[in-house]
């Protein structure tokens, strides 16, 4: 089949652009970091984390020049340990993707409509990844929430005020826990109210449970009350919401299985009868209808696999 120049064209601009922005980011976080240790050298003995100010810093108005590509492609934003991934290695798989839906389309449609195929294959394959590492980096926040509260609530019980407690889980909790709260810190040191750094946090990552505890002491802070008993109650909420959710993954996890299962057994048949009869497997491969359905059935499948994803995924959503 004949490659158009046009895809390549296409393949090679996000790859080389994403590349770029990545390296740009490089070169700047290192100003960033030179400039947050001379106007925070120390907050309350913390030490400002190197990777807490390494990811990509998009401003969430429309002004900012990433904010539509970031959006579109469900880039992490200023959260750099959600990346699994480097960013560059996401774009190159993404570009990847979409050239071989190019290849498989080519088989059945004309080469423009394949073109717009394995663009859009390149988008969702790319926006799969971020949103897999920010999914994976927000449940590993919630994981670590009830401790977290927990911590703070003993802080407060103890006659420490919310700043002072918040310091505690940077120097207690594992990360990505520990790196955060030194950011919620370092915001605390600079000005910001314990409610509005927390209320970064969730901004910054998503995570719905960090509004609610900015809310809470909030509305604490201004009408008074007692915060432990407040912050206890949301730490119980969140343990409760967790095995819920453990609960429904429990539930799902048959039709997980079931998924896999049918995914690789056209794989292992298809093996087991190359092997057996490798002639009636080579029309698949040499002739152009072998070619067209077997592109067919590839495109099937993970249209299929991708349905069920779905299907499993909002059913345990919380």
């Amino acid at each position: 089949m004949h490659v158009n120049p046009l895809w390549l064209l296409f393949t090679l601009v996000p790859i080389i652009g994403g590349f770029f922005w990545v390296a740009r980011i490089a070169r700047t976080r290192k100003e960033l970091q030179k400039r947050l240790l001379n106007v925070v050298p120390s907050a309350g003995g913390l030490k400002v984390h190197q990777e807490v100010v390494a990811g990509p810093r998009i401003r969430p108005d429309s002004e900012s020049r990433f904010s539509t590509v970031a959006r579109l492609l469900n880039i992490p934003k200023d959260v750099p340990l959600a990346n699994v991934l480097a960013p560059t290695m996401v774009f190159f798989l993404g570009g990847f993707c979409g050239f071989l839906f190019y290849l498989l389309a080519g088989h059945l449609v004309s080469q423009s409509t394949s073109l717009l195929i394995g663009v859009v294959a390149s988008v969702l394959m790319t926006r799969g990844i971020f949103g897999w590492e920010i999914s994976r980096y927000q449940t590993l926040l919630v994981t670590q929430l009830p401790d977290t509260v927990q911590l703070v609530v003993s802080a407060t019980r103890a006659g420490l005020p919310v700043s002072e407690a918040f310091k505690a889980v940077a120097e207690e909790m594992a990360s990505p826990t520990h790196e955060e709260f030194i950011r919620v810190v370092n915001e605390i040191a600079l000005g910001a109210t314990p409610d509005a750094a927390l209320l970064s946090l969730h901004h910054r990552t998503g995570v719905t449970e960090y509004a609610i505890f900015a809310v809470t002491i909030g509305v604490q802070s201004r009408s008074g009350g007692r915060l432990a008993e407040t912050i206890q109650n949301l730490a119980e909420i969140v343990r409760e919401r967790l095995v819920i959710t453990a609960r429904a993954k429990a539930l799902a996890g048959e039709a997980k299985a079931s998924g896999i299962i049918m995914t690789i057994l056209p794989f292992v048949a298809g093996g087991i009868q190359y092997v057996t009869n490798p002639d009636q497997m080579s029309i698949l491969f040499n002739d152009p209808r072998g070619t067209r359905l077997l592109s067919i059935g590839i495109v099937t499948l993970l249209l299929g696999v991708l349905t069920m994803r779905q299907l499993i995924s909002g059913a345990t959503k919380e």
